[in-house]
C-alpha cells in the first residue's frame, strides 16, 4: 500500500511523519537523488556536512530530518524527484527533459514579471503578475507529480513524502493519505485554513471558480507577514510555525483588496 504524507520543512511535522514510517519498509523522499544522503544517515558525514554540501534552505530542518532517519536506517530510504533531477541537468547545462525545459521556461518569465511588476510598484500589475506566476506554477505541479507518479507506481508498499501542493500525486498513486498540517488542527482543535496562495494555485490545479484577483492580493500579504527563519517546536509552543501560518491566513481572510493594496504599498514602498 502507497500511502503519501502531505507535509513541509517545518520540523514540528517530523514526529508525525516518524510515526507513519514506523512499520514501513520503504520511506520515499520528496527530493532529488545525491550521493551523499546515505553517508549521512550511516553517520559516515556529519550532519553539519551534509546539510552544507546540498546547500539547502532549510538547514534546521534537514538537519533534524536525517537525525530522525539515523534512527530508521535499517529502512530503504529512497530520494524520488524526477522533476528537479531534471532541472538540476538543466542548470548544469546537460541535456535534459524538454518538457521540464519549456515548464521552467514559462515559470521563470513568470516570475520575472512579477519582479519587475514590484520594482514598478504598481500593485494592479503586481496581482496580474502574481495570477500568471500562480497559473504556471499550477502546469508545473502538475507535471511533478505525474512525473514522480510514474516512478513511485513501481513499488507495492511505501511511505511517501509530498508537499502540501501535491494533491495529484494521490490521486494518481490512487493512495491514502494523511496530512499533517490538518492532523495539528485536530489536536489543536481548530479550523485548519490553507493560505491564499496555495488556494489560487490549486484553483487553477483543479480548474475551480474562485476571486482571483483578492485571493492573489491576500496572499501578497501573506508571504510579506509570515515568519521566514525556521522555528523550533517547545513544550510551550509545539507547533510555531502552525501557529504563526494560521494567525496570519485569519488575519488576511477579512481583509478586502483595497486594504491588502495599502498593507502592501505601507510594508514595501513606504519604508
Amino acid at each position: 500500500m502507497i500511502k503519501v504524507i502531505y507535509t513541509s520543512h517545518r520540523v514540528e511535522n517530523l514526529p508525525f511523519f516518524e510515526k507513519e514510517i514506523e512499520n514501513v519498509s520503504t520511506v520515499i523522499l520528496e527530493e532529488p537523488r545525491n550521493e551523499i544522503l546515505s553517508d549521512a544517515i550511516e553517520g559516515k558525514i556529519s550532519l553539519d556536512t551534509y546539510v552544507s554540501l546540498i546547500d539547502t534552505p532549510f538547514p534546521v530542518y534537514t538537519s533534524k530530518l536525517i537525525e530522525m532517519l539515523r534512527k530508521h536506517r535499517d529502512k530503504n530510504i529512497l530520494q524520488i524527484e524526477p522533476y528537479l533531477e531534471e532541472v538540476e541537468k538543466l542548470q548544469r547545462f546537460k541535456d535534459g527533459n524538454e518538457k521540464v525545459r519549456e515548464m521552467e521556461r514559462k515559470v521563470n518569465l513568470a516570475w520575472l514579471d512579477y519582479t519587475e511588476a514590484f520594482m514598478k510598484k504598481e500593485f494592479d500589475k503586481i496581482i496580474e503578475s502574481v495570477i500568471n506566476f500562480a497559473k504556471a506554477d499550477a502546469e508545473r505541479f502538475i507535471m511533478r507529480d505525474v512525473m514522480r507518479a510514474e516512478v513511485i507506481k513501481k513499488y507495492d508498499s511505501a511511505v511517501v513524502e509530498a508537499g502540501l501542493m501535491h494533491t495529484k500525486l494521490a490521486e494518481i498513486l490512487e493512495a491514502e493519505t494523511l496530512c499533517i498540517p490538518l492532523e495539528i488542527a485536530r489536536i489543536l482543535n481548530v479550523e485548519y485554513l490553507e493560505n491564499p496562495g496555495n488556494v489560487l494555485t490549486k484553483s487553477y490545479i483543479y480548474g475551480f471558480d474562485c476571486k482571483e484577483e483578492l485571493l492573489a492580493a491576500r496572499s501578497l500579504i501573506y508571504v510579506s507577514l509570515v515568519e521566514k527563519k525556521e522555528l523550533l517546536p517547545t513544550p510551550e509552543n509545539p507547533y510555531p510555525h502552525f501557529i504563526n501560518e494560521q494567525k496570519i491566513i485569519r488575519f488576511v481572510n477579512k481583509l478586502d483588496y483595497d486594504k491588502c493594496k495599502k498593507i502592501f504599498e505601507k510594508l514595501w514602498y513606504q519604508k
